[in-house]
């Protein structure tokens, strides 16, 4: 496969996986047992180091490019912001343990740091490298 089939290939997959990873991602919110029964907590504690994974390897592309991978800071902006109102959720709610409050205020200043970057590599007076 190559060319414009390749490229429908791969945009059709990638929609199909962000639909896939939303519903997943809604039924951990709204189901958690479904999850995590008998898993000791160990499946979050995968979850958690994956995520981890995920945004430190959105900081490496995007710093190679800042101008070129600037949308992809709203992405990094958007999860940490979801970790952070979760986070505020979860403390406000359910559990009153000082972690979820810390972690509410980390994420939340990454959140608005993300969003203070990307306005700031818009700023950036240069076209994007080529691909």
């Amino acid at each position: 496969m190559r060319g414009e089939a390749a490229e429908r290939f791969v945009v059709a997959s990638l929609r199909l996986m962000a639909l896939g990873f939303a519903v997943v991602g809604l039924l951990f919110v709204a189901s958690p047992s479904l999850f995590v029964d008998g898993t000791d907590d160990r499946l979050w504690q995968a979850l958690a180091f994956a995520y981890m994974v995920v945004i430190t390897g959105l900081a490496l592309v995007i710093q190679a490019d800042v101008v070129r991978y600037r949308p992809l800071l709203l992405v990094l902006a958007a999860g940490k912001a979801a970790s952070s109102l979760g986070s505020l959720a979860y403390y406000a709610f359910e559990q009153d343990h000082f972690v979820l409050l810390l972690n509410f205020l980390v994420d939340g200043f990454l959140a608005v740091a993300a969003l203070w970057l990307w306005s700031l590599a818009g700023r950036v007076e240069r076209s994007p490298a080529p691909g």
